[in-house]
């Protein structure tokens, strides 16, 4: 089997490689100061979180663990006694070191070389054997390395490794190759059920899966980070899930919830929060009667969008919010946040959620584990279709075809045939009640675990007098309160006497600010 670092293949090329990014410019990117400056002194970093760190020798696969970056972390060698890598150095700093790591608190990194971590190490390539347990309660996977066995080796090894993620409750976080337009080899980036990363400017492999894989046609990578090669990208991403987890581990509501640390959930929340530019786009119709439908559901180069640690964080503290078996008018979504459930072969399941004014970005994300048998022989691949209708007069209504009035730009329709990701992202959705419908539509029996991750606005917190939510008190809302004048609303009722009338108007002066 063929493997190396992710890196380009000319060493020419590497010697030539510009300056690497700067630790400050790569936290920036990725919204780790504005975490910071939302959370203050609770801001996590990967306290408590075990991790899995394997490399290619390079001579060895170990990083230099007398360096002062270094300090204070426990380092096991499990594919024994090693040299350091400047490669497996990299990778740290990126991921856990003190200096430039976006997860310093992370006390453990188990070390695995990878022909062993695919053999006796871990997966048991090879012979009948299960996949190992993860060492030391690991809970994050980072492979910043490629390669291929051929075809019947690859889909062997994506099997075991799915099935290990999804039986020990892994993620595991892989890169693609380096250099636009390049082929990426299947491991790991073909994964279901890892995050395949890639760089923030896209100077990476965005091919579909090919021979090797299963449901070949499935976009990678999932996700992009700063990095100067996809090697430095992907502990990074690692580094935010860290965080996720340490959250998980110190709040009750999510300690307390027996699937929140599930690694679907964790990839659902990181997708969900990517950030995503005016070029971003998972190529829907512009007009016609399919304007808002994709099959394609995230974009070519850059995957769900630019890990954002600060929007991933909020979705994630925004809790469970189960949704309903049918569509009822209660609604279900407030705020970024998430939901987890079984799906079983022709299940619906409904959210429901109102804006009160023009959302200027929504996202909506679902993705979902295959099924591996235990002796590896055979998978189960459900598909999910995920699709956003607006409520008029209390029916749910496509929105698919439908003008810029109702939604500016984006998707609302996401159906790829192949792919265990949907997402939904709209610019410009107009007020009002929506309805999202997330449906089971393969012939499979055996249910799967699916999560369905948002970004949606939260619900503002106006002040009284301020009517028309612009954060001010003045004319126009006048013009709102003489609208309501005679009626029982609560919020044009300023006084509280029941009704609204003279006194709200004398109230509404009193908190004028022009």
């Amino acid at each position: 089997m063929k493997i190396r670092r992710i890196r380009p293949f000319a060493v020419a090329a590497v010697v030539a490689s510009a300056t690497p990014l700067l630790a400050a410019d790569v936290l920036e990117d990725i919204g780790y100061f504005d975490l910071a400056a939302r959370l203050g002194e609770d801001l996590p970093t990967g306290a408590g979180v075990v991790v899995v760190q394997t490399e290619a020798l390079d001579p060895g696969y170990s990083p230099n663990q007398g360096d002062p970056r270094f300090n204070g972390i426990d380092f096991i060698e499990r594919s024994g006694s090693t040299a350091s890598s400047v490669h497996a150095s990299r990778v740290g700093f990126a991921l856990y070191g003190n200096e430039d790591g976006v997860a310093p608190g992370i006390p453990t990194v188990n070390l695995f070389e990878v022909n062993d971590f695919i053999g006796s190490g871990h997966l048991r390539y090879g012979s009948s054997s299960l996949p190992d347990n993860p060492p030391g309660g690991a809970r994050i996977f980072n492979h910043s390395w490629i390669a291929s066995g051929g075809t019947s080796a690859d889909i062997n090894l994506l099997r075991r490794a799915d099935f290990a993620a999804n039986t020990f409750k892994t993620l595991w976080v892989v890169g693609v190759n380096n250099g636009a337009g390049s082929a990426s080899p299947p491991l790991l980036a073909g994964m279901h059920h890892g995050i395949s990363v890639g760089r923030a400017d896209g100077d990476h492999a965005e091919s579909d899966t090919g021979p090797g894989t299963e449901q070949q046609g499935r976009m990678k990578p999932e996700l992009v980070a700063p990095g100067d090669f996809t090697s430095f990208a992907t502990p990074v991403v690692a580094g935010c899930a860290a965080l996720l987890y340490e959250t998980h581990d110190v709040t009750p509501e999510l300690s307390g919830n027996s699937i929140a640390d599930l690694p679907q959930v964790i990839k659902a929340v990181l997708l969900a929060g990517a950030s995503r530019n005016e070029d971003w786009t998972n190529a829907p119709a512009s007009k016609g009667s399919q304007r808002g439908s994709t099959s394609r559901p995230i974009d070519e180069v850059y995957g769900a969008g630019l890990v954002d640690i600060d929007r991933a964080h909020a979705i994630y503290t925004g809790l469970e919010q189960p949704g309903a078996a049918d569509n009822n008018p209660v609604v279900t979504m407030s705020g970024p946040g998430w939901d987890f459930e079984s799906m079983s072969n022709g299940e619906v399941l409904w959210h429901r959620f109102s804006i009160d004014e023009v959302a200027e970005e929504i996202g909506i994300l679902v993705t979902w584990n295959r099924i591996v048998a235990s002796n590896f022989a055979t998978a189960t691949h459900p598909n999910l279709d995920l699709e956003l209708l607006r409520i008029v007069d209390g029916v749910p209504e496509s929105m698919v075809g439908s003008d810029a009035g109702v939604f500016a730009s984006g998707n609302v329709r996401s159906n790829s045939a192949v792919d265990n990701v949907e997402l939904i992202h709209v610019r410009g959705l107009a007020p009002g009640d929506y309805a999202v419908r997330l449906s089971r539509v393969d012939g499979n029996s055996v249910s799967t675990r699916a999560v369905i991750a948002w970004w949606i606005p939260s619900p503002a917190a106006f002040g009284p007098g301020d009517l028309n939510h612009d954060g001010r008190v003045d004319g126009a809302d006048f013009g709102v309160l003489l609208s309501r004048w005679g009626t029982t609303d609560p919020e044009a009722d300023i006084d509280g006497d029941g009704s609204v009338g003279g006194g709200d108007i004398g109230a509404l002066l009193a908190l004028w600010t022009g």
